[in-house]
């Protein structure tokens, strides 16, 4: 007879799997290397700031430091490494490139990311927890466990990407309502070095690189409890 898991431990399992893959493949694409692979795919081999500076305006030429893509890149990777809790303290720029509002918000990124740190954890504890409850079952249960949902993981992940082809930036702008409410992040792209080091180019590549990644493993997974699930028929 089939054995189906209860709703609500297919629910935890899900739970566990997306916190824990997600925020995994999030820190796995964060480093220098994704960075420029994006700016090469998008054609970018220079980046052009502005000196942050209340008293020139920012179209004055005078106040403009060009940093070409290994220079760029170096300077995502000095952000990459505070963020992610790597370094303890914020990187420093000669010349200075960042206002203090901006150095805020990537405080404030740091903390979602230590919380985030956090839940990998906790979402493989979720996991481990039901498919040992499962295992008790049976053997059978547990696999199915694994299959049905890695696949809803899979396909709920898949919904999002769909969705954020079409409307990618009110998503964008909801998560980061959601994760930063006091809306430190609203900042003049005319002005802000941030949005210019991380333009939509990179926000959308490397979502799409954490979505795939995500997507994947949650499928192999799937297909190898499907198949362990045919063999014990």
């Amino acid at each position: 007879m089939s054995e189906r898991s209860s709703p609500l431990a297919l629910a935890l399992f899900v739970l566990g799997l997306l916190m824990s893959g997600l925020v995994v493949f999030a820190l796995l694409w964060s480093g220098p290397d994704p960075y420029r692979a994006l700016a090469r795919a998008n054609g970018v081999d220079r980046i052009v700031f502005v000196r942050p500076s209340p008293l020139d305006p920012p179209t004055n030429s005078q106040t403009q430091i060009g940093a070409d893509l290994d220079a760029a890149v170096l300077i995502h990777e000095k952000w990459s490494r505070y963020v992610t809790g790597a370094t303890s303290d914020p990187p420093t720029f000669d010349p200075p490139l960042f206002t203090q509002d901006e150095y805020g918000h990537m405080a404030d990124v740091r903390s979602v990311f230590g919380t985030a740190r956090f839940l990998v954890p906790v979402g493989l504890f979720l996991v481990i927890v039901r498919l040992q409850r499962a295992r008790t079952a049976s053997s059978c249960a547990m696999w199915r466990l694994l299959r049905d949902g890695s696949l809803i993981a899979a396909v709920a992940v898949a919904a999002i990407g769909i969705v954020s082809v079409v409307a990618f930036e009110p998503l964008f702008l909801a998560f980061h309502y959601l994760f930063f409410p006091q809306g430190n992040f609203l900042f003049d792209p005319a002005t802000s070095n941030l949005i210019r080091l991380y333009p939509d180019w990179y926000w959308e590549g490397i979502s799409l690189r954490v979505g795939l990644s995500f997507i994947a493993v949650a499928l192999v997974l799937a297909a190898l409890a499907h198949a362990r699930l045919r063999w014990a028929k």
